[in-house]
């Protein structure tokens, strides 16, 4: 992470601290990833059935959060969504965090990485857009 860029933190905290699961956040304003490992490992078993590639699943998420650190068109994508609401502009974030995501981790297994993916865009298309 530190070789991509020198600025951005990671935080590692027990759980989301609101009532959805997440795993993962990143934060433009404070320039950080935070991960939170009881929501993983619960995304994990949900997903999985068990916590057998739960090493894994968290190098996923964390590629996902890191995805949307390095977007460089985030900035830009943000204010459109704020201004417009966009599902379609939601979209795009999520599928340029992926894209990039899936160039920083090479070693994780290709069809885990696109079932996960494949699971992350159907729940947030099937959301409503929270503002």
């Amino acid at each position: 992470m530190k070789k991509l860029d020198q600025t951005l933190t990671l935080e590692i905290k027990k759980e989301f601290p609101g009532a959805r699961c997440v795993g993962g956040k990143y934060s433009p304003d404070t320039h950080s990833i935070t991960l939170f490992k009881q929501d993983i490992a619960i995304q994990c078993e949900r997903l999985l059935g068990s916590l057998e590639q739960m090493r894994e699943y968290e190098w996923i998420i964390f590629a996902h959060e890191l995805g949307h650190a390095l977007d460089e068109e985030l900035a830009d994508l943000s204010v459109r969504l704020e201004e417009t609401k966009s599902v379609d502009i939601l979209a795009q974030i999520e599928l340029n965090a992926w894209r990039i995501a899936e160039e920083l981790i090479p070693f994780v297994d290709s069809h885990l990485f696109a079932r996960v993916k494949e699971e992350s865009l159907r729940y947030f298309s099937r959301s409503p857009l929270i503002s």
